[in-house]
């Protein structure tokens, strides 16, 4: 992995990175199910497609993170986009961040009422103050949290995708022909565009914060890795819960958590596991997200900074009342439109320092 590289914040990065990917859309497998297993067997592909970009790019933001030094992780639509796109993305992210931790507080009333029977006000009203404790206890505490919530949710994740594989075998062995005899919802209909818009929906929540989680890294190596390992492992999970779906697709494309019905068909034990990490799952999604609002205006702790933090809670806890449906048919198509935005600039942003090093290294040797 390199000279001087940390294997514990390696994984701490890698773990933080999934859990920030983890949000209600995965978490209840509809993300999965309309992105990916829509599609049948070629989505693996659409899979591998994914793993690759949220890979690169993951590591490449946690290395800006560490050796760019912004005023605010907010300014890296700057430095990435350019002025003009740069300083639309400035002002329009933070409210946009704002609308999607409101999708999620949305979303963990609608998973507690359904699942526990839990008031769906009440349970917005729990999710949204646990983020707000959370992230007023600081980025570093935040990272230590996260850290450890998001692989847990993968590992669950496969396994349930593992396990539902194995009991729907011979469906399994059929998925191309049983798919296009149902009606699934795509939410792109062309196979490896949505490899693309998936990763931007995932990488344009997690920008800003990543950024603020590469600057507080020992060295660049521990960037590289974690966000290598952590894009890679979150799209294992991902493709794990893929081909379970299909396995199953004929049963599951028509319930609204589609994990929740995985799991509750190995067992009530599971089910009851995995409904806890998908509350978790939609909690590592809301924290970077009012966190990245946040902290686009005023420092950490500071009393602006809370301030904020204490509006945009109540904010969410208001709208978080709206119909989830809704939220997600709004806020989603644009989270990835902005996300391939940001795909593309950072490829290009990685490309011009590549080729400004390589004619530094030229140079000198002139």
């Amino acid at each position: 992995m390199g000279k001087g590289s940390n294997l514990k914040e390696i994984m701490k990065f890698a773990g933080t990175y999934i859990s920030v990917c983890i949000g209600s859309g995965f978490a209840t497998g509809q993300e999965i199910m309309q992105f990916f297993s829509a599609h049948g067997m070629i989505s693996v592909v659409s899979n591998l497609i994914c793993m690759i970009v949220l890979a690169y790019c993951g590591a490449a933001l946690l290395e800006i993170g560490k050796t760019v030094r912004l005023k605010s992780s907010n300014d890296i639509f700057t430095y990435l986009c350019g002025n003009y796109i740069g300083k639309f993305f400035k002002v329009f992210m933070p409210i946009f961040f704002l609308c999607s931790f409101v999708v999620m507080v949305s979303g963990a009333g609608a998973s507690m009422n359904q699942y526990y029977g839990i008031n769906k006000d009440l349970g917005s009203l729990i999710l949204a103050i646990l983020a707000l404790v959370s992230i007023l206890l600081g980025i570093n505490k935040v990272i230590d949290i996260l850290g450890n919530i998001g692989p847990m949710i993968a590992i669950v994740s496969v396994g349930v995708g593992i396990v539902t594989i194995a009991r729907n075998y011979e469906t399994f062995l059929n998925i191309n022909q049983i798919i296009s005899t149902v009606n699934v919802t795509k939410a792109i209909d062309n196979w490896w565009l949505t490899g693309i818009i998936y990763s931007g929906l995932n990488l344009v929540i997690a920008t800003p914060f990543l950024v603020g989680v590469g600057a507080t890294a020992k060295n660049k190596n521990n960037c590289i890795w974690g966000g290598v390992i952590g894009g890679a492992i979150f799209m294992m999970a991902a493709m794990a819960l893929n081909l379970g779906i299909m396995s199953d697709i004929q049963n599951i494309y028509i319930t609204e958590i589609p994990t929740l019905y995985m799991a509750d068909k190995i067992g009530p034990i599971v089910g009851m596991m995995f409904s806890i990490m998908l509350i978790a799952g939609i909690y590592t999604t809301a924290v970077p997200l009012l966190w990245s609002v946040c902290s686009s205006f005023a420092p950490e702790k500071s009393s602006k900074f809370i301030k904020i933090a204490v509006l945009c809670t109540i904010i969410g806890i208001v709208c978080g009342r709206l119909p989830f449906a809704m939220l997600v048919k709004v806020i989603y198509p644009l989270s990835g439109l902005f996300g391939a935005i940001i795909i593309l600039s950072i490829f290009i942003n990685r490309i011009k320092i590549n080729i400004t090093n390589g004619i530094n290294v030229i140079m000198k040797r002139i």
